[in-house]
């Protein structure tokens, strides 16, 4: 158990950065969002989207992972969209 335990205590540490990269990404979603509201653009842009994934995807190292990144990538940017979609509407009340 002592191995279990270990390799538990990196994950946290690991955890522990991903919220601190997830918090760093929504704030500039939300930057975004202003911007796009400002100039009447739309949240969703499925081209910009493919290419993050096809980035994101290109940077593994483990291309074994690619579909488990692609899903990883996917809710983020719906996570980042929700916000934006947040932000035009308040525009509209």
């Amino acid at each position: 158990m002592e191995e279990l335990d270990l390799l538990r205590k990196e994950i946290d540490k690991v955890d522990e950065e991903l919220v601190k990269l997830f918090e760093r990404r929504m704030e500039l979603a939300v930057k975004i969002g202003g911007i796009k509201k400002q100039k009447g653009m739309e949240v969703f842009d499925a081209e910009r989207e493919r290419q993050v994934i096809e980035k994101a995807i290109g940077r593994l190292k483990n291309k074994h992972l690619a579909e488990e990144l692609k899903i990883f990538f996917k809710s983020l940017m719906d996570s980042s969209k929700k916000i934006q979609y947040d932000i035009m509407q308040k525009a509209e009340d």
